[in-house]
Order: structure tokens, then C-alpha cells, then sequence
């Protein structure tokens, strides 16, 4: 009966889960196709851009051109995320970094040096680092994007910049 109960709730949890998810996706400003609502567009940028087709656009791999942006891309992010509480940003970089993590004029990293803005929320496969315990307790978030430019489940995208014997 315990058994029973367990696979009834399990389910009722990851219907509720999955109905919350696509709920968000329609009204969500980083799923873009040409259905989605273009007044949204204007929120970050100073022209809405032309979609050419009806594929979900992905901006992964796109030159980040910060003039296109109303916005500083911390502040624009800071607008419906909380920026104080992930990777500190606008810190000047005194080091080369690749042409995919892109930073300011002024060399700052920034929201959009290690995340695109638009693209899939949920991957096929773990984007971040996880333990024994996510799996067990929070597989949800191993299929989140984060919309990262690089993979980071084994920490390459932080060995980028961060060096692990330099502290």
C-alpha cells in the first residue's frame, strides 16, 4: 500500500512540476519563436529582432553585440534575476578568455560571459555539477540549461577562468 501511495504522489508531484514548467515557457522571454509575444522583446532590446524561422531561436553560438541591448547585460539580467546571488560580475578580467564567453569593451565579465539569453531551458544531459544527492533528491535541476555557453557538469566552464591550485 506504501508502495502505492509513494508512485501516486511521485506522479502528482512530477505532473504539478511539468504543468509549471510549460506554464512559464509560454511567457518566458528566453524560449523565443515567432509565436512567441514580440512586445516582449522590447523589455531588453532597442529594436525587436527578426526571426526567420519558427525554430526556437538560440543564441548560444551568436556574436553578443551589447548595443543591440537597452540595457547593461547585469542590469537587463538584474531586471528578473536576482544577480547578487550567483558569480560576482562586472569584475575586470586581466587574463585572455575565448571569443564564446564574451566581456564588455572594458574587459568586465558579465551575466552573458558565461550564460546566452536565449535558447532551451532543460538539456538532455546534466549542465552543472551534481552529487549522489541530486540525483536522488533534485534531478530536476541536472536537466536545467542554465543556458551556460559551455558545459560545466565537470567544472569546465568555471576551469576557464579559475584556476583550482591558485585558490
Amino acid at each position: 500500500m506504501e508502495k502505492l501511495f509513494l508512485r501516486y504522489w511521485l506522479g502528482g508531484v512530477s505532473l504539478a512540476a511539468l504543468l509549471v514548467a510549460n506554464a512559464h515557457a509560454a511567457g518566458n522571454p528566453h524560449e523565443v519563436t515567432q509565436q512567441h509575444d514580440r512586445e516582449m522583446c522590447s523589455v531588453c532590446h532597442n529594436q525587436v529582432p527578426t526571426l526567420s524561422d519558427d525554430k526556437l531561436l538560440v543564441t548560444k553560438y551568436l556574436a553578443t553585440n551589447f548595443n543591440d541591448f537597452k540595457q547593461n547585460g547585469v542590469t537587463m539580467c538584474a531586471s528578473c534575476h536576482d544577480a547578487t546571488a550567483y558569480h560576482k560580475v562586472n569584475i575586470s578580467v586581466d587574463f585572455p578568455v575565448p571569443d564564446d564567453l564574451p566581456l564588455t569593451e572594458d574587459k568586465e565579465m558579465i551575466c552573458l560571459t558565461c550564460h546566452f539569453a536565449h535558447g532551451s531551458l532543460s538539456s538532455d544531459r546534466p549542465q552543472c555539477s551534481f552529487s549522489f544527492m541530486d540525483r536522488l533528491l533534485d534531478a530536476n535541476r541536472l536537466h536545467k540549461s542554465f543556458l551556460l555557453r559551455r558545459n560545466n557538469s565537470n567544472g569546465e566552464l568555471c576551469l576557464t577562468c579559475h584556476n583550482p591550485n591558485e585558490g
